[in-house]
């Protein structure tokens, strides 16, 4: 229970069955094994043909080391108030480890690919949108609902472009003759952000059946008017982001991951029969053409 009487333990509405299938998200993620760093630098250290994956993968990875070891460290707590015996706190018991362990490995893989890596945002440094957020989230169980349907959702989001980039990444790598670290690193990497993804799409899910149609509309005008892909909400990152995508897309122009991306946003946030803009595909096309651009 919060100082102002609300408590955020529980979803008002939701059923035991609804309960459940979150529980079973949340037991699956405590239940599986880590990254295992020791291997990935084994293996990394066995890559024969380093300047070739530098030279095809050095600008995603770099990407994507920044943005988990900056993910790492935002303060969750700030922005959705929580207790750690509920499912948002036992997710976070996992996610955050498994976030910090990526950004682990990909640092020893730029290492030894000769590449800078990006040191990660302050501990510090908690973004004004969560400051914001999180103090409209202890208002109410209304905003709480929201600060919360908001978070999963995007989480859902961010954890598909995740798992899309790592698929295209281990591919590269195989096609490279990199077909050890594709498995130890790319793959396992991509395993834990499926089972994130099953627990924010399944925790949304739940919640909107519980939102009233206001509270279901402002979360759906927030993130389509506010919407960045992951790691690219500063005008700063939109073109390394967009560099991704040309790197890993055969169609950077029409980029598939925006669909799939696209589609879990239609799923948890259009009302029914109607269709969302498509605002996912814009906004990565988008940052591809700035990548071009600079």
């Amino acid at each position: 229970m919060s100082a102002s009487g609300v408590s955020f333990g529980r979803i008002d509405g939701l059923t035991q069955d609804q309960y459940a299938a979150i529980e079973r998200r949340v037991d699956a993620l405590e239940r599986k094994a880590r990254l295992d760093l020791d291997s990935v630098a084994s293996v990394v250290g066995r890559i024969e043909q380093p300047d070739v994956l530098a030279a095809r993968l050095g600008g995603a990875i770099r990407y994507a080391q920044r943005v988990e070891a900056d993910v790492a460290g935002l303060s969750i707590a700030t922005l959705l108030p929580h207790a750690a015996s509920d499912h948002v706190g036992r997710f976070l018991e996992v996610w955050v480890p498994d976030e910090s362990g990526h950004g682990v490995a990909q640092e020893i893989l730029l290492q030894h690919l000769g590449l800078p890596v990006i040191p990660p945002a302050s501990a510090d440094h908690v973004p004004v949108h969560n400051r914001v957020a999180g103090a409209l989230s202890r208002l109410s169980r209304h905003a709480h609902a929201i600060v919360s349907m908001t978070y999963h959702t995007i989480g859902a989001m961010n954890e598909r472009l995740a798992i899309g980039a790592y698929t295209q990444m281990a591919r590269v790598a195989r096609g490279i003759g990199a077909a050890e670290l594709a498995d130890a690193l790319f793959i396992a990497m991509r395993g834990d952000e499926s089972l994130h993804l099953g627990y924010y799409r399944t925790y949304a899910a739940q919640l909107r059946q519980v939102l009233t149609r206001w509270q279901l509309a402002a979360v759906r005008a927030l993130i389509v008017h506010t919407y960045a892909p992951v790691g690219a909400g500063g005008k700063p990152d939109k073109a390394p982001f967009g560099e991704v995508i040309v790197a890993l897309e055969d169609d950077p122009d029409n980029p598939s991951i925006a669909d799939v991306v696209q589609d879990i946003a239609q799923d948890l946030l259009a009302k029914p029969g109607a269709v969302l803009p498509l605002f996912v595909h814009h906004q990565l096309r988008h940052c591809v053409e700035l990548s071009r651009a600079r």
